[in-house]
């Protein structure tokens, strides 16, 4: 991605982002009150299973919008769709599937093996695979 290639593409990336953004936020505020009235509901408060769950999900979700809200300004600040790792162009595909991506797939996957480095502080290539991941504990 050229610079003027991403000046041209930026409205595009803010529309698809902003988007992202009141989906999420929408889905925050809903599971933080669907868990607020489940915790008021329960004897037990937080030791109930329903308002853990609950509660897990709403974390999870605001997770999530802070990754779109981190992309929001790296789009601003003119470093949307550069790896933050290595500096190359994050291709097209992978920001069409996860455009809060802040590496390229070399960089997440390198580090995806040896465990560490980028994949473990923020989106990853395949966030499918994470939520399926974290669907399961």
């Amino acid at each position: 991605m050229r610079r003027e290639d991403n000046r041209q593409s930026s409205p595009r990336w803010r529309a698809v982002l902003e988007a992202r953004w009141r989906d999420r936020l929408q889905e925050v505020t809903e599971l933080s009150l669907a868990y607020h009235r489940v915790a008021a509901d329960a004897l037990n408060g937080i030791e109930d299973k329903q308002a853990r769950r609950l509660l897990r999900r709403a974390i999870a979700a605001r997770r999530r919008l802070a990754d779109t809200e981190e992309a929001l300004g790296r789009l601003a600040a003119g470093g949307f769709g550069r790896c933050e790792q290595c500096g190359a162009v994050i291709a097209e595909v992978l920001l069409a599937a996860v455009p809060e991506s802040r590496y390229c797939a070399g960089c997440a996957a390198g580090t995806a093996a040896a465990g560490t480095g980028p994949v473990a502080a923020g989106p990853t290539v395949v966030p499918m695979q994470r939520r399926a991941a974290a669907g399961r504990s």
